[in-house]
Parts: C-alpha cells; structure tokens; sequence
C-alpha cells in the first residue's frame, strides 16, 4: 500500500472511526486519541494492509479492541482509587432529561454486546454481516443481540411511545 492510498484510506474512513471510538469510550479526547493510535499503529502495518480482505472492518475492530483495553485500563485504575472510598452514585433525574438524552443514558445501560449491535445497526447503518465481522460474532448472535437491545429499549420506553403515534 502507498503512502498516497493509505492517506485516502485514513480520510475515508476518519469520522466513522471516531463515532465508532466515541460510542464506546464517551469521550471526545479519548476517542481521537484512539483513532490517532489506531493510525499510527495502521500506519506501521501498511504493507500487510494489503493482503487485508475488509479494510473497513479490519479498521473498526482493531478500533473496537483498542477501545476495550483502554476502558479496562481505566477502570483498573477507577477501581484502585476508589478501593478505601464509598461514594454513593446519584442516578440522574430522568424525567428532567428529554427523550433523546434518556435514550443515549438507557442504551449506555444496556450490556456492552447488546449496545455495540444497536449502535452499529440503528445508528451507524451497519448491516448484520458487517457487524458480525467487527464484533467478531455470529451473524445469529448479532441478530439476537440487537433484537434483546431494542426490546429492552421499547419496554423502558413503552410509556413515552404510547403518546407518540406518529413515530
């Protein structure tokens, strides 16, 4: 791969590699960071790039891996500094929270595997196959992870969706 197809490659795929990061890390730092990392470490590999059958998706699950080891690290990190403290978490006030703003809280609810397949199917525009090869999974096992993460998300929502026959 030259240098010039890599850049194109990069520019590509550059705001999906950040939402994707974003979706899972939550914050704006933390995910340019991991796609700059991504890059670097993309970048130092470039050669084997070539013999890659889905860059795409070779890209959005090394991304995916990156993130999770990052998140671990973190809560390693969390967990050690708060071994000797006992805070009491506060929920947020949901019903001052709009409908959009209660959705992204209830989906960051959902189990990790439930959330990814929901996120790439409904927001990402992924399809099943696609989603299979980033999350490493079965095309059977994304189907059911993403119709348990919109079950759950309809019975949370099941009150605000009787109001809204519109949708």
């Amino acid at each position: 791969m030259t240098t010039g197809e890599f850049e194109q490659l990069i520019a590509k795929q550059k705001d999906k590699l950040y939402r994707f990061a974003f979706s899972i890390l939550k914050n704006n730092e933390d995910a340019q960071d991991a796609v700059q990392e991504l890059v670097v470490k993309l970048w130092g590999n470039k050669k084997s790039l070539d013999k890659t059958r889905n860059l795409e998706s070779y890209c959005l699950n090394t991304l995916k891996n990156h993130c999770f080891d990052l998140l671990r690290k973190e809560k390693h990190k969390i967990d050690y500094q708060n071994s000797n403290v006992h805070n009491v978490a506060i929920d947020p006030d949901l019903e001052n929270l709009d409908l959009v703003e209660k959705l992204r809280h209830e989906l960051q609810n959902l189990p990790r595997q439930q959330r990814l397949a929901v996120e790439l199917k409904d927001f990402q525009g992924y399809n099943y196959e696609e989603i299979s090869e980033i999350l490493e999974q079965s095309i059977n096992a994304v189907r059911t992870n993403v119709s348990r993460g919109r079950k759950k998300l309809h019975e949370i929502f099941k009150e605000e969706l009787k109001y809204a026959d519109y949708i």
